[in-house]
């Protein structure tokens, strides 16, 4: 069964509908597309053929029909994705959002009249063309889950952090403040000295360059998206989502080399190294196979289709080998095995399937899969990095989850960041949790210099009786307790899109780079920076 979840992450760019209990933001990525869907999926009432008014709203359903739609959930809810329990939404959620999308996905005739997407590239040619469900088994599962679910969700209990951070202070960037920001991609450029920083402006595809005083060098329109960069000596393996951050399903990505010089000043490769991919989100340069050659690893998120898949060129011709094809692939890591003298993958899904999968390679480019943590589709994954918190060799598992931009827009008491202890055999168990409602990405680092990693965390989908939650820092005290900090009061930053953390002026200590996602709903001249510059105060790390 496909999931409800229809954007993408920390790209989760973005067939969103109008935020539900959130402040008011013109989503960038689907302006157009929200409000269509607006239009289309708002209206949508649980109604199948055959089934009677008591028995679609489930409020009244009989006992025998809740039991026998938790058996057909069972059968027809976990062939696409992790079966999801009653209690992750509240009922009217499941019934009025939820329900009707899963209907469409599943061939419901009159789901799929009542609810047609206009779109550049239209989602129903992903549609069955026939009913994959019988109306009967179709109208229990809707009375198992809305009769199953709570009537409200549990709020995040947590108190609220101290608004003085101990480690940063704010170092103001004011030249790019916009009343529509939207940063699509920042990155601290440890690769040249002096170091710089990189912004992607996503709503003008601007590539933003500034020196390590955090001074505007050059600002180039490029031919794309900009989402991820890799650095390798004298240029710039870049990848572009597409023309635009718009959702859609037209295979318009590509990844491209670029140059920038040390004025800034930045240069486009006339053609791209790969081009017609579907929403691409990163791109990695490996020898996969041990031939000696450089692989390309291309995650293609997509929207209704897409992939994660390895390319090679022997002969010069371009040979594909998919390692996943489904959609939703947000990142990847590559780790180097030893014993196979080889490169391994690791890789976040946050589009039906959700979860960690981890890919071993024998050495010649074969891989072998296996999911190594599952999430409800409910969950909106985000990100995820392997880090050793222990210290005990083997690296553990931040993950994020927050991307609240679907058809189940209420806020979630499982959003927010979680580490995973690895036992030393790639087997992960649940040690910590810290709520963030909408967090979007975290990045574990030592940033106050005493020996342990910290957390820095954002939100895309803070609620309004928490915007702190945009930008949370965790200080680690020990013994998996962490003092939580957050931007001081008033701090113009209220939806934490991207980030990055790196030294940026050469002095020893991990600053924080954070790109906002803000839009004023407001009428009003309110502006806020497309992107924030941390710097790091605390104590000098001795060298």
């Amino acid at each position: 069964m496909p999931s409800f979840k229809d954007g993408i992450f920390f790209f989760v760019y973005f067939d969103k509908l109008v935020l539900i209990q959130y402040k008011p933001i013109m989503r960038l990525s689907n302006k157009l597309l929200a409000v269509i869907s607006l239009i289309s999926f708002a209206v949508i009432l649980i109604r199948c053929s055959g089934g009677t008014k008591t028995k679609q709203s489930g409020a009244s359903a009989n006992t025998e029909d809740i039991s026998k739609g938790e058996v057909a959930a069972a059968q027809y809810c976990q062939s696409c994705h992790q079966l999801p329990a009653p209690s992750l939404l509240d009922k009217v959620t499941w019934r009025d959002h939820v329900l009707p999308v899963m209907g469409r996905y599943m061939g419901i005739k009159s789901e799929i009249e009542r609810s047609q997407v206009v779109d550049p590239e239209s989602d129903a040619s992903y549609l069955p063309n026939t009913p994959q469900i019988d109306s009967t088994h179709w109208v229990q599962i809707i009375a198992y889950y809305v009769s199953k679910a709570p009537e409200r969700l549990p709020v995040q209990k947590i108190a609220e952090p101290i608004h003085q951070l101990p480690v940063f202070k704010i170092q103001p960037t004011t030249q790019w403040d916009s009343i529509h920001a939207m940063a699509s991609y920042v990155k601290i450029d440890n690769s040249v000295s002096p170091h710089r920083i990189i912004v992607a402006d996503g709503l003008n595809n601007r590539l933003i360059t500034l020196n390590d005083k955090g001074e505007t060098m050059s600002a180039s329109v490029l031919g794309g998206t900009v989402v991820n960069m890799l650095f390798q000596q004298d240029k710039i393996t870049t990848t572009f989502i597409g023309k635009n951050l718009w959702a859609n399903n037209f295979k318009n990505g590509f990844v491209k080399e670029i140059k920038i010089a040390a004025h800034g000043k930045i240069t486009e490769a006339p053609q791209p190294e790969y081009y017609q991919l579907g929403r691409p989100l990163s791109t990695d340069i490996v020898d996969l196979n041990n031939d000696g050659k450089k692989d390309y690893l291309i995650a293609q998120f997509g929207k209704m289709a897409g992939r994660l898949s390895w390319v090679e060129r022997p002969n010069g011709q371009i040979q594909e080998h998919v390692l996943r094809d489904k959609p939703g692939c947000l990142k990847t890591i590559i780790a180097y095995n030893s014993k196979t003298k080889s490169q391994d993958i690791w890789a976040l899904f946050a589009q039906g399937d959700e979860g960690i999968f981890f890919y071993a390679n024998d050495g010649k480019g074969n891989f072998t899969e296996r999911k190594v943590l599952g999430f409800p589709p409910s969950y909106g994954s985000s990100s995820f990095d392997l880090v050793d918190f222990n210290g005990d060799g083997f690296k553990d598992i931040i993950y994020t989850c927050g991307d609240n931009g679907d058809f189940s827009q209420i806020l979630k008491p499982y959003h927010g960041v979680y580490i995973y202890l690895n036992d030393g055999k790639d087997n992960f168990t649940q040690k910590y949790f810290y709520p963030i409602n909408g967090c979007y990405k975290a990045i574990a680092r030592d940033f106050d210099g005493d020996g342990d990693l910290d957390i820095a965390a954002i939100s895309e989908f803070p609620g309004t009786v928490k915007p702190w939650q945009a930008f949370v820092y965790l200080e680690n005290k020990g013994g998996f307790n962490f003092q939580a900090y957050t931007l001081p009061l008033d701090t113009p930053f209220s939806n934490g899109m991207t980030m990055d953390a790196g030294d940026i002026d050469g002095d020893g200590r991990i600053d924080l780079l954070l790109g906002n996602g803000y839009s004023n709903g407001n009428n009003n001249s309110q502006k806020q920076p497309l992107f924030m510059i941390l710097k790091n105060i605390s104590t000098p790390i001795a060298k």
